[in-house]
């Protein structure tokens, strides 16, 4: 499997190897949506204000670090269940996200992060004057990376398909999302981004995976739940997702 796409340097500085790699990802899912449809303000939003975002808009543009407090710590569950062995383990784990004030001011923050517990920790980060959360970024960038190791593909081939999809093909619905016990009203995005796709008899059922972002203003951070899931004739095949944890650590 092999597509390729040229990428825009990312806009802000790379303090870190993987931040690269993630801000490389947010562009190639971004930048196609984006050139299709302008960021609204004021009046604008205002007199759009029923009808649902722009997807791309609303994962990748958005600040969504702008209501965060320097010192406080953004977790997340992480899950992730396989009924074949041959794609690899079942566990859960947790990302901790470590928020600082950034020189930049404004909305913009430094983010430090513990990506998964000691037996399984990976670099990721740290992250200066981002505004929005890069654990969305550093969850499909880990995805992607395990995605193509288990099906031996090419990992562009399933970040353009997911970009495309973002496009073209999301659906962006008001949700009633349930955190910690509480109702928040929010937005949910999904996307199939390999439906239909020419080498689906090759991804061992995974052409099925459904992508689900749930994004509510009501969270610092925003983001409430990212799903991954693929279902076969015999039950479901993939589940991954992370969850806010109101708890915190």
């Amino acid at each position: 499997m092999s597509r390729s796409s040229p990428l825009r340097r990312p806009s802000r500085r790379p303090v870190h190897a993987s931040f690269h790699q993630a801000a490389a990802l947010a562009l190639a899912l971004a930048v196609s949506a984006m050139a299709a449809a302008p960021v609204l303000a004021g009046p604008a939003l205002a007199a759009t204000k029923a009808a649902p975002p722009d997807a791309a808009t609303l994962l990748f543009e958005t600040p969504q670090l702008a209501a965060t407090k320097p010192g406080e710590t953004l977790a997340y569950a992480y899950t992730r269940k396989v009924s074949d062995p041959e794609l690899g383990a079942t566990f859960d784990d947790r990302i901790v996200l470590h928020v600082e004030a950034s020189a930049g001011g404004g909305d913009a923050r430094d983010v430090k992060v513990d990506f998964f517990s000691a037996e399984r920790h990976r670099a990721a980060g740290p992250f200066e004057d981002v505004t929005t959360n890069p654990v969305l970024l550093l969850f499909l960038e880990n995805h992607l990376a395990d995605l193509a190791g288990r099906l031996k593909g090419n990992p562009r081939y399933f970040k353009n398909a997911i970009r495309s999809a973002l496009r073209d093909a999301a659906t962006v619905e008001p949700a009633e999302l349930s955190v910690g016990g509480k109702t928040l009203s929010g937005w949910r995005v999904s996307v199939s981004p390999f439906k239909g796709d020419t080498n689906a008899s090759r991804m061992r059922g995974l052409d099925s995976l459904v992508y689900s972002f749930d994004i509510t203003p009501d969270l610092p951070g925003e983001i409430a739940r990212i799903a991954i899931s693929a279902e076969a004739p015999g039950g479901r095949l993939w589940e991954e997702s992370i969850a806010y944890d109101p708890k915190g650590i």
